[in-house]
């Protein structure tokens, strides 16, 4: 069944906080709301910060990449697309303190080149215990590794902030204020008889 519908873009502060929430039509990708949503955060933070943009995979494209930066913008996100493996061998191991919590990632760093030459962007490949890598593009060279991947791998603080409100506080249904009346007719199932 399709239908009209909508797809909410939140915008979140260092700590995971919301700092604003854009409805736009269902399915108009993060790739193109990023820049659209570009200018009101900039109006929020001012012109004299750089802000990060922290995002998953869904926000993957060289092409915004390259003009966020010239919008001011710094990028943090994960590569998405086929990658070789580093080899073991070439991982060290970075320990740090962010946030008064001790951190250790086994990290290799290294710079890359994308769209053609034109974009040069930061490399940081984690490497878990189970063998599994994990490798974050960023413009972000005056972090340390360990923040790099600390930062990416925080973004969560977002969906678990959406999950608590959607699941203690019912977010989702306040989304609109109006009353539908429900078809006292309908037949709803037992649960118990169900099962």
């Amino acid at each position: 069944l399709c239908a009209p519908a909508t797809t909410d873009y939140y915008v979140n502060d260092k700590q995971g906080d919301p700092l604003l929430v854009v409805t736009a039509e269902a399915n108009a990708g993060m790739v193109k709301m990023l820049l659209a949503l570009a200018p009101d955060i900039r109006a929020i933070v001012g012109k004299r910060r750089r802000p990060t943009i922290v995002f998953d995979r869904g926000g993957w494209s060289p092409t915004l990449f390259a003009q966020l930066l010239d919008l001011d913008f710094d990028v943090l996100t994960y590569r998405k697309g086929r990658i070789d493996a580093v080899a073991r061998r070439l991982f060290r191991l970075h320990r740090a303190r962010i946030e008064g919590r001790d951190l250790e990632y086994r990290l290799h760093d290294k710079r890359v080149l994308l769209l053609k030459g034109q974009l040069r962007l930061r490399q940081v490949t984690r490497l878990c215990g189970d063998g599994h890598q994990t490798t974050i593009l960023t413009s972000r060279f005056d972090l340390k590794a360990a923040e790099v991947a600390y930062r990416m791998f925080e973004r969560w603080r977002q969906e678990n902030f959406f999950k608590y409100m959607r699941d203690e506080f019912a977010i989702d249904a306040l989304a609109e204020h109006t009353v539908e009346p429900d078809d006292p007719t309908r037949t709803v199932p037992n649960p118990a008889r169900r099962d």
